[in-house]
């Protein structure tokens, strides 16, 4: 099996985090771990190619947290953001290995809203489904997106070695490691967006992306509170979902926001459930920056009748007993960084 030989890196809207692992994927060893603030927080969108000036202030933040963090390789794997490029599984009828390739460009056309010439186009055989037909994850980034993200990687005197969608890495760092895992949604709670993919037997067999995240439920709270959007922040992180803090205020004025996220998983599972009738979601594991909002699990988990669980892409991994209870602390917001490390290189 081969060796964990580079760090994986996370570019988020607010921080950037990095991590590092050696050993292999069954026995993956701690090296080192950090984050720090974005340089261009707040923002959703990856700076185009053009834009010089924003890619070194990234580059620059990305440099100080590989010297900081004492990270000891310059290899690379980076995660695309979910939110700009896009996710489907399709059905396809069952057709031979060669013959998939033309089929996928076809069907790509009809789901991805920019020319195929603009677009770099994976895609992963899922399984067979009822009716004769084969299910496949497609996945087309935007090559201007590529582009942007290899510039600032090099600018930071770094090596990139691959790229891959935030989704894949979650679900490698949360799901995947772990046989005999039920059929499992996997809902990360960014800054700006929330990430939603089941995982059944070992494979993303669902993604869906949507534009409500952490941010907007600030807003919520300085809205309703008259708060400036730091202290809204604060009370949002401190009260969350508990109807027994502060008369229950903050939570009525995240509630109707959050139940957007909440009525949209249940739409999932509802279409979910319609495909594969016979392997329905048993849980549903948490991550991102907003996942440990006070009373969030039991809220989820009164709201859909599932198990509800943080997720820890730390388990199964020794960490180092000086850094242990931060890293574990803030464990939710490594879940892509970690999943990225563990990524085996193509032999």
């Amino acid at each position: 099996m081969p060796a964990l030989n580079h760090f994986g890196l996370d570019i988020g809207s607010h921080a950037i985090k990095a991590v590092q692992l050696t050993g292999s994927l069954d026995r993956p060893i701690f090296v080192a771990a950090g984050q720090i603030e974005s340089p261009t927080s707040g923002s959703d969108q990856i700076p185009s190619i053009e834009n010089e000036q924003a890619l070194e202030a990234i580059a620059a933040s990305i440099k100080t947290l590989h010297k900081e963090a004492h990270f000891s390789t310059d290899k690379v794997i980076a995660a695309l953001p979910e939110s700009q490029i896009f996710t489907r599984v399709v059905e396809l009828p069952s057709l031979k290995q060669s013959e998939i390739k033309n089929t996928i460009a076809w069907e790509a056309e009809q789901y991805v809203p920019v020319p195929m010439s603009e677009v770099r186009l994976d895609w992963q055989v899922l399984g067979n489904v009822e009716g004769g037909k084969v299910e496949v994850l497609l996945v087309a980034a935007p090559i201007a997106l590529v582009e942007s993200y290899l510039k600032m990687i090099r600018l930071a005197n770094l090596t990139p070695i691959s790229l891959e969608t935030e989704i894949t890495a979650v679900a490698r760092s949360l799901v995947q490691r772990v046989e005999g895992t039920p059929s499992t949604m996997v809902v990360s709670i960014g800054a700006s967006t929330t990430d939603l993919s089941i995982v059944n037997d070992g494979r993303i067999s669902f993604t869906r992306s949507i534009g409500t995240g952490g941010q907007a439920l600030a807003r919520g709270v300085a809205q309703d509170l008259g708060f400036e959007i730091d202290q809204a922040t604060e009370y949002m992180k401190t009260y969350g979902l508990d109807p027994t803090s502060l008369e229950g205020k903050v939570m009525q004025a995240i509630k109707p926001i959050f139940d957007v996220i909440v009525n949209e998983i249940r739409r999932v599972l509802a279409y979910y459930s319609t495909k594969h009738p016979n392997e329905p979601v048993k849980r549903i594991v948490v991550t991102g920056g907003t996942a440990k909002l006070p009373g969030l699990v039991i809220y989820l988990a009164e709201a859909l009748g599932l198990e509800v669980q943080i997720g820890n892409p730390w388990e199964g991994i020794s960490l180092p007993p000086q850094a242990a209870k931060k890293l574990v602390s803030e464990s939710t917001s490594y879940a892509v960084a970690v999943g990225l490390a563990l990524k085996q290189s193509e032999k």
